[in-house]
């Protein structure tokens, strides 16, 4: 999941500013990669898509987006409960 993200990710990033990002688990989602609100909605619905999950934005919190291994154990927890 972890890698499928970070493909999302680089995918949102203008060209000029990969390079500039160290893509791994840690990467803060909102202050490292810099998507604005409507990218960061783009980001989501992909997420959904790419991913064939929903999410729930009512739980998903500030802190989630911190790091993209915290995304993943949110992601994590909601499949599991979702079973």
């Amino acid at each position: 999941m972890k890698e499928k993200i970070i493909i999302i990710l680089k995918g949102m990033v203008p060209n000029n500013k990969i390079d500039e990002i160290n893509f791994s688990g840690k990467t803060d989602i909102l202050n490292e990669v810099g998507l604005d609100s409507l990218g960061m909605i783009s980001f989501l619905l992909r997420l959904e898509e790419e991913l064939g999950i929903e999410i729930d934005l009512n739980s998903l919190e500030r802190n989630h987006l911190s790091s993209i291994d915290k995304l993943c154990m949110f992601l994590n927890s909601k499949e599991l409960a979702a079973k």
